[in-house]
């Protein structure tokens, strides 16, 4: 008879503050839900608790892994502790991602009941960029000071090695930091009729301030005159949408630049299909999800020296990496490498050394790996056998 599952008898939750189908959803969120899909595969009974967005269900079904859903950005920790308090007696294991402050659940479950926290970047820097104080201190509390301490003893894996150097600098993070990387649903297969054009480039993800994505926009503004032809497709959703549309207008590169929300992905596919070139301007990343994305299709990427970035991108093989300047001068150097950057993939051979370097890269990358890793990170934080956990 073949072996019983790993997690045969297990029963997870995995708090996650945004779900797939959350209008703010990103590479957080895939990586929640692919965590989630590698449990209910080793056998594991999984929910998942997420905030309600606007017109979401207060429960769902997918993929086997029943959804929960209760509250608003910052309601959803009073909810998600209830939720975790109700269940405390009969919790084998809770996977607790970091999407800026975690839901301190160790706290709450039993001593018996195993914890895993993932952290995919620090966010100490981003609470000052979309709060003001008192909330950016409390914010800066919560994850700088409160968050070590209660999460000292738990298993902790970050998603890259500059997340967990980053979190050894700025948290004072003392314990053993695992790597669970992402994988991708482009696993440099996605095939194309022929090269893009590097005159066409795309930007990939949500519309968020600090991916900086208007500064990418006055980049290629900046551009028109000296690269003809050139445009950009800002492919993705988030709160950012319409003041970026207001500054294409504002600019006059409306015949040049196109927001185009989100696309189902066909449209992606073929869209993408067309570029040769992809931009990350973003101040920090967990990895860089929407790099692997386009390198799947055979378009290096520009990105920032930053956590995430500088793991995802392999300067000089599928990308270039520029300085991490602040918003006065990080215009002028993506112009400056985005201009570099169309000279070089203008030669048919370098174009061609780039993309088999991307979707080479993009291959290393898979869900299938991500979820045997995080099946045995979960099975090594169980500190009993299943079977003889909870009541």
């Amino acid at each position: 008879m073949p072996d019983a599952p790993q997690l045969a008898g297990a029963r997870a939750v995995v708090v996650n503050w945004r779900d797939l189908d959350h209008s703010l959803a990103g590479g957080s969120e895939r990586y929640a839900w692919e965590f989630s899909r590698a449990l209910v595969g080793a056998g594991a009974t999984v929910e998942f608790l997420t905030a309600r967005d606007h017109g979401q269900a207060s429960t769902d079904v997918r993929d086997g892994i029943v959804i929960r859903r209760g509250g608003g950005a910052i309601t959803f920790y009073p909810w998600a502790w209830w939720q975790l308090v109700r269940r405390r007696r009969r919790l084998d294991v809770v996977i607790d991602p970091e999407c800026g402050i975690p839901v301190f659940s160790p706290l709450i479950v039993r001593p018996r009941t195993a914890v895993v926290l993932l952290v995919h970047h620090v966010h100490m820097d981003q609470f000052a960029t979309y709060f003001r104080p008192p909330m950016s201190w409390l914010g800066q509390w919560l994850e700088g000071w409160l968050m070590p301490r209660v999460y000292s003893s738990v298993p902790t894996y970050a998603v890259s090695e500059s997340t967990a150097a980053e979190m050894r600098k700025r948290l004072s993070w003392r314990g053993e930091i695992g790597i669970l990387e992402n994988g991708s649903t482009r696993d440099g297969g996605v095939e194309r009729e022929g090269p893009g054009d590097p005159r066409r480039v795309a930007v990939l993800g949500r519309l968020v301030p600090h991916k900086r994505v208007d500064a990418v926009v006055r980049a290629v503004a900046a551009l028109e005159s000296q690269i003809p032809g050139l445009r950009l497709e800002i492919i993705g959703r988030g709160p950012e949408a319409d003041a970026l549309r207001g500054l294409v207008v504002s600019l006059g590169v409306q015949d040049s630049v196109t927001v185009h929300g989100y696309l189902p992905q066909e449209e992606l596919n073929s869209l993408l299909g067309a570029c040769g070139l992809h931009v990350c301007a973003s101040d920090v990343e967990g990895w860089g999800q929407v790099v692997i994305e386009a390198a799947g299709h055979g378009i290096p990427t520009i990105g920032r020296d930053v956590p995430g970035l500088r793991d995802s991108i392999v300067a000089g093989d599928t990308g270039w990496l520029i300085g991490s300047e602040g918003n006065k001068q990080l215009s002028v150097s993506l112009s400056e490498q985005i201009l570099r950057s169309v000279q070089v993939l203008s030669d048919p051979s370098e174009q061609t050394r780039f993309e088999d370097s991307c979707r080479a890269w993009a291959r290393r990358f898979t869900w299938e790996r991500m979820h045997e890793e995080a099946v045995r990170a979960t099975v090594s934080a169980l500190p009993l056998p299943v079977s003889s956990t909870g009541t």
